[in-house]
């Protein structure tokens, strides 16, 4: 992580995906238990181990303190904390520029890496290959030639890969995607990426993608999008269908085999649309995930959708936090997984 220089991702089967979003309720009625995993030096690993957060734009997590937040990644003994940022494409400024700053000084002190989720939400299919990098190029500019200082990473996008691609299409391939609106994306990526670059060469860019839509990221890399790391996003759906039926037991040995660049987890969890999944089935999932990952020396890091349970959402988006949190009293509670692991240390 840089030290401040002057102070401081549903599956229709066998077709389309829609991107991310999940969680469990405990059933008061029968006991759980809590398990230590029995070979403890699994635990250490050079996979680093991350989470992802909404601190400066949803009210879960602009309810709990920066500091509470840290503290409950810290108590994981995760490296890294993946945000969606607000930006001002015409100056480069977070609309909570404030905020993050004492966000960054709390991680930082902590040893955790922001990395910030740079959304292309202006992007039109209207605009010729030439206006998108050009308008990509200003935001990765104006972005890095404020925050260079904060990051080493920059997750450029998300799942643009939905954007344009044909309706009931796996992904696998170049026929399964919208070519006119794939060469805006990737001109708008290509852009913003050089942009960056151009004042932070030592930035190190990602761009992800979901289900089995790598072909998406074939083709970014024949256009010429230079990104450095794969991020990938993966829910326990994608896993039951992807092995049940395209004999994909592990999504972590296909990336490594097709790609030579590092492979990200930037969301990975379970699917727990109402609420009513159990911490169990959350807890032997990631666990399982994780595994896989520490098993693949291709894959650096895993970062959990996400911190908190939004209440306040009600909808499909609202349970996937490691820990629940209530609007009453603004209180935090772990989940099963999150409870495990904080024992661990």
């Amino acid at each position: 992580m840089k030290t401040k220089r002057n102070s401081i991702y549903m599956l229709t089967l066998l077709g389309a995906i829609v991107a991310c979003s999940k969680d469990s309720v405990q059933n008061p009625e029968k006991e759980i238990i809590v398990e230590l995993p029995k070979d403890t030096t699994k635990v250490e690993s050079a996979l680093m181990l991350g989470v992802n957060g909404h601190p400066l734009n949803q009210e879960a997590y602009l309810a709990l303190t920066p500091a509470k937040q840290i503290e409950l990644i810290a108590n994981l003994g995760m490296k890294i904390y993946r945000i969606d940022v607000t930006v001002d494409p015409s100056t480069g400024y977070m609309k909570m520029h404030d905020n993050f700053l004492e966000l960054y000084r709390l991680a930082d002190s902590a040893g955790i890496i922001l990395l910030p989720m740079l959304p292309i939400d202006d992007l039109t299919f209207e605009e010729t290959e030439q206006e998108a990098r050009e308008s990509g190029y200003r935001r990765g500019i104006n972005f890095a030639t404020t925050y260079k200082d904060y990051f080493d990473y920059y997750n450029v996008g998300n799942e643009l890969d939905i954007d344009c691609i044909l309706p009931d299409s796996v992904g696998t391939s170049e026929e399964h995607y919208d070519a006119k609106k794939f060469a805006v994306i990737a001109a708008n990526l290509r852009g913003i990426i050089e942009g960056i670059r151009a004042v932070d060469n030592a930035a190190k860019t990602m761009v992800n993608t979901t289900w089995l839509h790598y072909g998406y990221l074939f083709m970014l890399e024949n256009y010429g999008v230079e990104f450095d790391i794969i991020a990938y996003h993966w829910y326990d759906d994608m896993e039951e269908t992807a092995a049940k039926h395209y004999d994909i037991p592990d999504i972590t040995k296909l990336l490594t085999e097709m790609f030579t660049k590092q492979i990200w987890f930037t969301e990975f969890n379970i699917r727990n649309a109402d609420g009513k999944e159990s911490d169990l089935k959350q807890r032997d999932f990631l666990n399982t995930f994780i595994q896989k990952c520490r098993n693949n020396p291709g894959v650096a890091a895993a970062v959990i959708y996400e911190l908190l349970d939004q209440p306040v959402f009600n909808n499909i988006e609202s349970h996937y936090g490691l820990y629940r949190w209530s609007m009453l009293g603004n209180s935090v509670e772990p989940k099963l997984w999150a409870l495990e692991h904080a024992i661990l240390r």
